[in-house]
């Protein structure tokens, strides 16, 4: 079976950088525009958040605690979105580019210079022991679905002419992405919830866009949806573990993923093969066109025809896949776990 593709609508994403003197020791600070279409989309924030807060670790004075320097921003300051404390440098640091969901509630109660940490399946090193310290970090606030998409699916599904709701897959679950329909509750106080697999509502600060994942969303609106975010370009490594099978991802830097350079290759922990049925996989979406690509020992990312059927096939007539654009994200199927899995920086 062969999904049509023939290239990404260069209308989905587009990148505005805007300098300004704004904290983060004077950081450049960019300004993001999506743009999400018809039909299927795979999609990816390439920022993150203005940090809040940064500083080193000096010690872990109970399981769950660290206590820091800061040198700059506050600590407790935390906006209604969670956040998570991301390592950041020292090079060479042994956890450099994981991250550790924060308590605020717990933090906010705390004395002195301390952060409280939550056990969750998004911390992408759960041992809290003497490596953390020394470690310089950010505590960053994480995106989540509320912040960003809630007010324009209220809108659309309120308005005059209401449309359908959307189905938008997150990159977790068990096993498996969480399907959402976002809704609106009965009047005369209808607000937007997120209901997960029709049973449950999911609060608005679970709708968390982990760093380096991204989302799937199905809509049938011929005029789709557009936002702006504005945050600040990632300089430190992204860990992003990866399981055997399918995995929402996309590359955590405001620039086009070059494969086989920015990452895509064996160094970074992808298996290639002759075989198009036992090599990893890269699922791309745009609209209701589908393309596969497997990672081929020779001739890199080359499109397959017929996964699942007994005339699977590598196509060797169309082009290889060699650059994903920035915002794109992506399914990365794996034939293994890769638990220590990252995305680098942009290569210079």
């Amino acid at each position: 079976m062969k999904a049509p593709f023939t290239r990404f609508p260069i209308f989905i994403f587009c990148l505005a950088i805007i300098i300004s003197t704004t904290t983060k020791a004077q950081a450049e600070q960019i300004s993001f525009e999506v743009r999400i279409g018809q039909g299927t989309e795979a999609v990816h924030f390439p920022l993150q958040h203005n940090p809040i807060c940064e500083g080193k670790i000096t010690s872990i004075p109970s399981s769950l605690t660290f206590e820091i320097t800061v040198t700059s921003g506050e600590p407790k300051h935390f906006s209604a979105c969670p956040h998570f404390l991301a390592v950041v440098g020292p090079a060479g640091h042994p956890l450099l580019g994981d991250r550790f969901e924060l308590d605020e509630v717990a933090t906010r109660a705390s004395s002195g210079n301390h952060l409280v940490l939550e056990l969750s399946p998004l911390n992408t090193d759960p041992l809290v022991d003497s490596r953390w310290i020394g470690a310089e970090f950010e505590v960053i606030p994480h995106w989540t679905l509320q912040d960003t998409l809630s007010e324009m699916i209220r809108r659309k599904l309120t308005g005059p002419l209401p449309r359908p709701a959307p189905t938008i897959w997150l990159p977790f679950g068990e096993k498996m992405p969480q399907k959402i329909v976002p809704r609106m509750t009965a009047a005369p106080q209808s607000r937007l919830c997120w209901v997960v697999d029709n049973k449950k509502i999911l609060s608005g600060a679970k709708t968390v866009l982990p760093p380096g994942s991204s989302f799937l969303i199905k809509s049938a609106c011929t005029n789709g949806y557009g936002f702006s975010l504005g945050g600040d370009r990632r300089t430190a490594p992204c860990r992003v573990p990866l399981l055997a099978g399918p995995n929402l991802v996309g590359y955590p830097y405001p620039v086009d993923l070059r494969l086989g350079i920015d990452w895509g290759s064996q160094a970074n922990g992808l298996v290639p093969s002759q075989s198009p049925n036992e090599c990893d996989q890269i699922f791309l979406y745009s609209g209701n066109d589908l393309q596969i690509y497997g990672f081929h020992i020779s001739y890199g990312w080359l499109p397959i025809l017929g996964l699942g059927s007994e005339g699977v096939r590598w196509d060797t007539s169309s082009p290889r896949l060699e650059v994903i654009p920035a915002g794109c994200g992506f399914v990365v199927f794996k034939m293994k776990p890769d638990p220590k899995h990252a995305f680098q920086p942009p290569q210079t």
